[in-house]
């Protein structure tokens, strides 16, 4: 078994939380005028944003839409806390 197939995503989708995280307060935006942007619960992007549930390609599009960013952003494993400013 390679590692890839004993990796379950979790880091994966710990870190997609962390960078809506942080994208979302860098603009300024709460959770619930997030999830209202992307057509999704409040408490469903606490969820997405702690790690805890991953979203689906659309509601990460939509996400994205309303953080006014490309999806790929969120994907990016550099955490915006280390990026330059």
């Amino acid at each position: 078994m390679d590692s890839a197939s004993t990796d379950d995503g979790s880091e994966i989708v710990a870190a997609l939380g962390a960078a809506i995280r942080e994208h979302r307060t860098a603009a300024g935006l709460s959770q619930t005028k997030l999830a209202q942007l992307a057509g999704i619960s409040r408490p469903y992007l606490n969820l997405v944003e702690a790690g805890h549930k991953c979203p689906t390609v659309v509601v990460l599009v939509h996400l994205a839409r309303g953080l006014d960013i490309e999806p790929a952003l969120l994907l990016e494993t550099q955490s915006l806390s280390t990026a330059p400013h």
